[in-house]
């Protein structure tokens, strides 16, 4: 993980060269490019599906904090922090504007 946090009005989307598939509620992503293969739990797995391009991180945090318990500060700064992390691992990808998402192969 980076020091820096991404902005919370960042919109985030699946990268194009991405597969995923759950298996008992934990994602399997991969990337083709560089032949990563990622595990989530099921909380990562969670908000992995609130990525759709059409969300900003500000929005999957809100959601995350209906959905899970826990402090609303903490929660929002885990979400950033991994979210930064499939960045760094090119699996997302963040813009200002919404993105249309490219149909992503699934398996």
């Amino acid at each position: 993980m980076s020091s820096r946090k991404i902005k919370m009005d960042c919109y985030v989307a699946k990268g194009i060269n991405v597969s995923c598939r759950t298996i008992n509620g934990e994602a399997f992503i991969f990337d083709h490019n560089t032949r990563l293969l990622l595990k989530l739990d099921e909380v990562g797995s969670f908000i992995w599906d609130q990525i759709d391009g059409e969300k900003t991180l500000k929005q999957i945090s809100e959601i995350c904090c209906q959905t899970f318990m826990g402090n609303k500060e903490e929660i929002q700064l885990s979400i950033q922090d991994f979210i930064d992390d499939l960045y760094s691992k090119n699996v997302v990808v963040l813009s200002a504007k919404p993105i249309q998402e490219e149909v992503a192969i699934v398996y």
